[in-house]
C-alpha cells in the first residue's frame, strides 16, 4: 500500500514516520513564516539618475511612509522619527519565532527616541536569545562535556560560556558568535553603570539594534546563506535534507503568536532537488 503525508496521524509533524513514506525522497521542508519591515527603503531620497517617473512614484511612496509613520508617532518629531527610522535600517528577513515582538518593540522604541529602553532592550533580547538556544536544545546535546553544567540550570547570564556552548555545538552559524559578544560589550558597558553612556546614548543603541539585527538576519534568516537551505530556489526556501534532523532546525520555537520552523513548516515536493 503507498504511504503519503495525507495517512501519517500528525501530518507533516509525525516525523518518526517521513522514512516509510512513499514520496520520502522528493519531499522538502519548506518554511513560510516570516516577518521583516522594509520601510527605510522607501524614506531615501530620490536619486538624480532615476527616471522622472520612478522619482515621482518613489516621492510618493516616500510621502506614504511619513504619513504612515506620523499617524503612528505622531507629527511633533517627525523629523527626528524619520532620520531614526533611516539610521536604522531595514529589519531583516527573519522566521517567526520567539525573538520577532520583542525585536519590533526596542526598534519602535529607538524610533520614538527612547534610546535607552531600545538599548536595554536589544541587550536583553540578545541574553533572552542565547538562554533560549541553550534551553530548548541541550536535550539533544547529552552526550556533549557541556551537559552536566547547563542541563540543571534555568536561566544563563555568563554570555562567553554560552556562547562557547553553542559554538561547540555547531548552533551558531559562523559570525554570529562574534556578533554576541560585541552585543554583549555594549550590554556589560549600558546596563552596568558608565557615565559615559549618557554622551554615547543614541550611537550605542543603534549599534544594539544593528548588532542585534545582523544576529537575527545570519541566525534566523529567511532569505540569506544559511547552510540548511536548498541553493538556487529563487522566490522560496527548502530544508536540505541533511539538516532535517539538525537540533536547531528542528526544534520548535514558539511563543503564543508565533512559530519557527518545528511548528510552521510544510513538507513541499521540491523536483529536481530529490539529493539535497
Amino acid at each position: 500500500m503507498r504511504k503519503t503525508i495525507a495517512d501519517l496521524t500528525r501530518g507533516i509533524y509525525d516525523h518518526g514516520a517521513h522514512a516509510d513514506l512513499a514520496d520520502r525522497g522528493y519531499r522538502r521542508y519548506h518554511p513560510f513564516s516570516f516577518d521583516f519591515d522594509s520601510t527605510p527603503l522607501n524614506l531615501a531620497e530620490a536619486q538624480e539618475h532615476w527616471d522622472e517617473l520612478v522619482k515621482q512614484n518613489h516621492r510618493e511612496n516616500r510621502a506614504q511612509a511619513v504619513k504612515r509613520l506620523e499617524q503612528r508617532y505622531g507629527s511633533t518629531d517627525i523629523e527626528s522619527v524619520v532620520k531614526n527610522v533611516t539610521d536604522l535600517g531595514s529589519k531583516s528577513m527573519s522566521l517567526l519565532a520567539y525573538h520577532n515582538q520583542f525585536h519590533e518593540q526596542a526598534r519602535r522604541s529607538f524610533v520614538a527616541g527612547l534610546y535607552y529602553p531600545a538599548l536595554v532592550a536589544a541587550c536583553a533580547l540578545g541574553e533572552r536569545i542565547l538562554n533560549h538556544l541553550v534551553l530548548d536544545l541541550r536535550d539533544s546535546f547529552k552526550s556533549s562535556e557541556h551537559y552536566r553544567k547547563v542541563y540543571r540550570k534555568e536561566s544563563f547570564d555568563n554570555w562567553m560560556f554560552v556562547i562557547t556552548v553553542l559554538t561547540d555545538w555547531k548552533v551558531l552559524i559562523d559570525g554570529v558568535g562574534s556578533e554576541f559578544l560585541m552585543l554583549g560589550e555594549l550590554r556589560n558597558r549600558s546596563i552596568h553603570f558608565d557615565p559615559d553612556t549618557y554622551h554615547s546614548l543614541r550611537e550605542d543603541a543603534l549599534a544594539a539594534l544593528q548588532r542585534l539585527n545582523a544576529i537575527i538576519a545570519k541566525q534566523f534568516g529567511y532569505f540569506g546563506l544559511q547552510p540548511w537551505y536548498i541553493d538556487n530556489t529563487p522566490g522560496a526556501q527548502f530544508v536540505k535534507r541533511a539538516f532535517e534532523d539538525v537540533p536547531f532546525v528542528r526544534a520548535p520555537r514558539v511563543t503564543s503568536n508565533s512559530s519557527g520552523y518545528g511548528q510552521s513548516n510544510s513538507s513541499t515536493r521540491e523536483a529536481g532537488h530529490g539529493d539535497c
